[in-house]
Parts: C-alpha cells; structure tokens; sequence
C-alpha cells in the first residue's frame, strides 16, 4: 500500500501524523465539518490548540479546546503516529481539507502536522469509559436554549461581545435518578455548542438521532450530540483543560 503526505511545507516530516484509516473522498464529508468546526474555534481564539487522542485502532479524536469553558471533541478514522500529542489547531482546516479532496484511491495517506505543545494542556484527556448516564434530551431543546441566548447576547452584548452573566449563568440543569445530583450546564457550553454546529438541526434521516446525552464521571461532564461532544470539567473533580493564550 503505498502513502502520501500532506505537510505544512516541504521541508523535513512533522513529527506528529495522522495516517487516514479509510480514503478521504469516502470520509470526506467529516473532514469538512472537522475543519469548519476548528475554523470558527480558531475565529475565538487563534491560539487554540488540539489534543490527538487513539480510540481504537481506526480513529482519532481531536479535543479542540475552546475559550467557552469546554473542549469539543470530533472524530475522524485515521491514527496517530503519538497518542496524546497536543498541536497547533491553526493549520488543520487547511490540511483537513486538501486531505477530503485528496485523489487518493486508497486509504494510508498521511496528514503531516505541527510540533508537540504537550505542556500547554495540563492534566489528561477525558475517559473513554466509565461514564454514568444523567439524562437525554431533545437537540430541538437545546437548540431553542441557544436562540434565546443569541436574542439576549443581540439585546445586550457591547464591544467586548457575550455578557459574562450570560454565559456563566446555568441555562441547562439535569437531575440524575442515581447518585450524580443537578448537573449544570453553563451559557458559555451551550454556545460553543451552537456556534460550533453540535447542535444544528440535522437532516432528516437522522431526525430519530437528534437527541442530546448527558453523562458524568468523578471529574467531568459530557455532552453528545449528533455532530460532536463537548467535555468541560465538573465542580469539585480534578479535571483540566486549556485555558485561552
């Protein structure tokens, strides 16, 4: 099988890759939203970074953190040449898209990417498991959060944009039947959420899918949703994430 790399120059390999499990035409569609989705990250925040994270022996996750109080999580298949590496989220749009485009017949096409900036991110990623389920809802109920978090920010947003009042107020509480208690989640989560397209209205053959899954563990609280999870550290627990350069 042979590779093809796609680098940021032509000098010497990055010393961080991300090799497609599947061709990217047949996953193209995900590689576009992938990089939308750190587009308008890095429109918050051009420093942001990603953490590349195995999940299995076909797929990546890519944490984005974001200047919203959470990290997004989106999955592409491919594998990572080191697991855990945090990278510069500014060049991935751009790879990610020539790699949806791509003539490649076959997967193992490489993404060549940034250095290592793996102690700019303290603490270690979200679990894989161990998560206990708080409450699924509706998108359309989050999605109707959000609208009316836009009217207010529209209302009353000055210069510096979204009022702090509004996005550290709760605007989504959950109570689980076990023993996890209110869970709350923050304006600032649901409009990364939002902005970031999680949550947008999906098409109709996944209508049935269009729900939102609550789950926590000791440390952190995790939202799914149909075009990606959010991760933002739970009060009290031990997790961490990025805070904005």
């Amino acid at each position: 099988m042979t590779s093809s790399l796609i680098s940021l120059s032509g000098g010497s390999p990055a010393p961080v890759t991300l090799t497609l499990t599947r061709p990217g035409r047949a996953q193209a569609s995900t590689l576009r939203r992938v990089a939308a989705v750190v587009t308008r990250v890095l429109k918050m925040d051009s420093g942001a970074m990603v953490r590349l994270v195995s999940r299995g022996e076909d797929a990546t996750d890519l944490l984005i953190a974001t200047p919203l109080g959470c990290v997004v999580s989106q999955r592409i298949h491919a594998t990572v040449s080191e697991d855990g590496a945090v990278i510069s989220a500014d060049p991935l749009p751009a790879l990610l898209g020539d790699a949806a485009t791509a003539d490649d017949g076959a997967d193992g096409a490489s993404i060549g990417l940034s250095g290592r900036m793996d102690m700019l991110w303290a603490g270690t990623p979200p679990p894989e498991s161990g998560w206990s389920l708080v409450d699924t809802i509706p998108g359309a109920d989050v999605r109707e959060v959000f609208g009316q978090l836009q009217a207010e920010a529209e209302a009353h947003s000055g210069p510096a944009g979204l009022p702090p009042s509004l996005l550290d107020q709760p605007l989504l509480r959950l109570t689980s039947k076990g023993q996890t208690g209110i869970i709350e989640i923050p304006g600032s989560v649901v409009a990364a959420m939002g902005s970031l397209g999680l949550v947008k209205e999906p098409p109709a053959q996944l209508v049935d899918h269009d729900l939102i899954r609550v789950s926590v563990t000791g440390s952190w609280i995790r939202i799914d949703a149909i075009f990606g999870t959010a991760y933002l550290p739970r009060p009290g627990g031990l997790a961490r994430i990025p805070t904005p350069r």
